[in-house]
């Protein structure tokens, strides 16, 4: 087995949730396993997987245990953490210091980079950036890192962040004139508020307006434009983020799409609680052929839906992915362009059920589009996503 995959325990192993003290040299430092085993007791599990412990008399009067941390999820057969078959994505914007940010239930030499904790180690085929930290969504195999939760719930967190914050933002032209002409108590002037929001003047429900910004960490993509959209759009809230997330109908509002596939899916309902939370998860595959462009455009992204605590809407975001194997050469017919960050906001508009704005981001990272046209690509991009999906209501 390669050295790089950890090798699955031939006898199943327990841990408490919490940080083990050191204990003091003894007299018994050099006793067998065996030994250290009899002399605490004897310990057994059901069928149903309940454990019984039974101390031995001798050790009783010196035996304790804490039980003031939060039980563990035990699995049963634990599952290989193959790196070479792992799926991973970037975490140093998500202010996860490895040094202080762990998941793991197993004894410290059982962790493993990227699987517990973050870690400089990249992806088989990606280059070592000190700067950089990853982790790994999964095992492999399907099944979520011990990590994989904490990172999406810190990627959620920056992505309704990032969507609300006017200092980020700068409005181009048309978009001033509008908020400068626009009611106070208008969506308008109210798409960086952490509410539901009025439309006052129906007229303007046509618009898009445009912003542009850049993010201020100095890590990957950093010097890319990010753009960010708001708009009014004829149908509620549940219903977009319902068509959003379903792979299986990106095509009814993007005509360049070749369609859209789900590889692996941790969670698949905001209404049952996981590990994710009440939420969509997973990562997906998306094709598209963008025109006058011989080939193929290629995301490879998770996905993170939920509903706002507050009620007063969804939001959606999505990271780009990078699995070994599509790292290792390639199709000259495809284009792997990366979602450095994607936001969509649903937020419920006062008054109108059928109604929602929808509030995205976009920064976006693509080879084959040079920078100088970036900005012009991505808020023509943006305004079309907006249409699209008004034009599929």
């Amino acid at each position: 087995m390669p050295s790089s995959d950890v090798s699955e325990r031939s006898s199943r192993r327990f841990f408490f949730k919490g940080r083990s003290k050191k204990k003091k040299s003894s007299k018994k430092a050099n006793a067998s396993p065996f030994q250290l085993m009899q002399s605490l007791g004897t310990g057994s599990m059901s069928p149903a997987g309940a454990i019984t412990f039974v101390p031995s008399p001798t050790k009783l009067i010196n035996f304790k245990m804490n039980f003031d941390a939060p039980p563990v999820k035990i699995r049963g057969n634990p599952k290989i953490f193959s790196r070479s078959d792992s799926s991973f994505i970037r975490v140093s914007d998500l202010d996860m210091d490895s040094e202080h940010t762990s998941c793991s239930t197993v004894q410290s030499e059982d962790a493993h980079p990227n699987f517990h904790h973050p870690a400089i180690d990249p992806p088989p085929g990606i280059e070592t950036d000190e700067k950089e930290k990853w982790i790994a969504l999964n095992d492999g195999d399907g099944a979520w890192s011990p990590i994989a939760p904490l990172a999406v719930s810190r990627l959620a967190a920056l992505g309704l962040a990032t969507s609300i914050d006017d200092c980020m933002w700068n409005p181009d032209r048309n978009t001033d004139k509008l908020l400068k002409k626009s009611n106070e108590s208008d969506w308008m002037q109210n798409t960086f508020k952490p509410c539901q929001v009025s439309v006052e003047d129906p007229s303007h429900n046509h618009e898009v307006l445009v912003w542009t910004g850049t993010f201020s960490h100095s890590y990957y993509g950093s010097d890319l434009p990010a753009i960010r959209v708001a708009g009014v759009v004829d149908m509620s809230p549940q219903n977009l983020v319902e068509l959003l997330v379903d792979s299986g109908r990106v095509k009814e509002y993007n005509k360049l799409s070749l369609g859209r596939e789900d590889l692996v899916v941790f969670q698949n309902d905001m209404q049952e609680k996981g590990p994710f939370g009440c939420s969509v998860t997973k990562v997906m595959k998306s094709v598209s052929k963008p025109p006058m462009i011989r080939t193929n455009m290629v995301f490879v992204s998770v996905l993170h839906a939920r509903e706002l605590e507050d009620g007063s809407g969804f939001l959606i975001v999505t990271r780009a992915v990078h699995h070994p194997e599509n790292e290792m050469g390639g199709s000259a017919n495809v284009i792997k362009s990366e979602i450095l960050m994607g936001v969509n906001l649903i937020r419920k508009i006062n008054g109108a059920d059928n109604q929602c704005l929808m509030i995205n981001v976009n920064h976006i990272r693509s080879p084959m589009v040079p920078m100088m046209i970036a900005k012009k690509l991505g808020v023509s991009a943006a305004i079309g996503f907006v249409n699209d999906i008004r034009a599929a209501c």
